[in-house]
């Protein structure tokens, strides 16, 4: 099959999105399909641009203006000088940004919705809901990565075909064997280590786990932090007034080719969501045997299985999460148990190569429709 795909983010940028698309195109491509991806680089004028670099062929990477209307001009210039250039069954986009600039170009779109952020304009008013309803009219079908976020996508009144397709991780990548990053962190062996693997921003919950460590108080815990962002400050602040934040390393914005030793590194990994689609750290932590403290919000409860291979507690509940945390200090017979679990989970029904086959099925199925 022959895809044209469309983001709004791409490595080297970080980010669920810029990494599920890379991934997906890897499996895509391994299994022989032609998925070529039109990654455009936004810049404001007075600004630095951001570095396009060099890449395969089969990635494109013009730079546009990231205001609009000159942004869904130039997007839309690109897509049809890349069907000018190679002929393609079907586009599939990726964000809500460049979906307007790539229907109407004669080929069916397919949307995959993969923010959480999503949901929070279902709090909109009748006319802005009725505005996204028509941004996604167009569209012969849309992927979404939860349960959660497929039934927003009804609500909001879209009516073509749904499908549910989780995110995806590199179960060889991301593996229990190998380097781990434990020693450059000068943290012994008999410490739990707690992994926030997650950008510091107020839809992720940093905040309250920085609290739930803050009622956890010292003991044989330490926490690490991977991943930067504007709640830092933030999450420090309420570290140090809990006496806890010597207990705690922050490693800033990890490239992603370190991420697997970073994870082989601890042994819990904590997701204290408010708002998640499928958490691709999430995969990735199971992915490499560990087990997870997360809450019970949009799609973490499709691939954390409480009492099996992680915790569960509400979000926004620092005693609750406390409590769990407590637990997996408490239990290294349960840790194992729940990162075995959790990798086995992986390998059956979470791996790039059978997120692809369902992606595959889905786009064939809203082209030949299209058709």
């Amino acid at each position: 099959m022959r895809i044209l795909a469309v983001t709004v983010e791409f490595p080297p940028r970080v980010g669920g999105i810029a990494s599920h698309v890379a991934e997906l195109q890897t499996a895509m491509r391994s299994a022989g399909h032609d998925y070529h991806v039109l990654a455009p680089i936004g810049f404001h004028p007075g600004r630095k641009r951001e570095a396009a670099g060099s890449g395969p062929e089969w990635v494109t990477r013009p730079t546009v203006i990231s205001g609009q209307p000159f942004y869904g001009w130039m997007v839309r210039r690109q897509v049809r000088r890349l069907l000018r250039s190679k002929s393609f069954d079907v586009l599939h986009v990726h964000g809500l940004r460049p979906l307007p600039a790539s229907v109407g170009n004669g080929l069916p779109v397919v949307f995959t919705n993969h923010s959480s952020g999503f949901l929070a304009r279902l709090d909109g008013d009748a006319t802005a809901l009725a505005k996204l309803a028509n941004r996604l009219a167009p569209a012969q079908g849309i992927i979404a990565p939860s349960t959660e976020l497929a039934e927003a996508t009804r609500r909001i009144g879209y009516q073509g075909p749904i499908e549910t397709i989780p995110n995806g991780v590199d179960p060889h990548r991301f593996s229990p064997r190998g380097p781990n990053a434990r020693r450059t962190w000068r943290i012994g062996d008999r410490e739990v280590v707690f992994l926030l693997p997650r950008r510091l921003v107020e839809k992720n919950g940093v905040t309250w786990f920085a609290r739930s460590l803050a009622v956890l108080g010292a003991g044989a815990w330490r926490a690490v932090i991977a991943g930067e962002g504007p709640e830092e400050p933030e999450m420090r602040r309420i570290l140090a007034t809990g006496g806890v934040l010597d207990r705690c390393v922050f490693l800033g914005s990890v490239p992603q080719e370190r991420m697997p030793e970073v994870y082989r590194g601890a042994d819990v990994a904590v997701l204290p969501s408010l708002r998640e689609a499928t958490s691709i750290a999430g995969l990735e932590a199971m992915a490499t045997g560990l087990p997870i403290v997360g809450t019970n919000v949009g799609g973490i409860p499709e691939i954390v299985q409480d009492g099996i291979s992680g915790l569960l507690v509400p979000p926004g509940e620092p005693v609750a999460m406390a409590e769990a945390l407590k637990t997996m200090i408490q239990n290294a017979t349960l840790r194992h148990s729940f990162g075995q679990a959790g990798r086995e989970r992986v390998e059956q029904d979470f791996s790039w190569a059978a997120i692809a086959r369902r992606t595959t099925g889905f786009l064939e199925r809203c082209a030949s429709g299209h058709r």
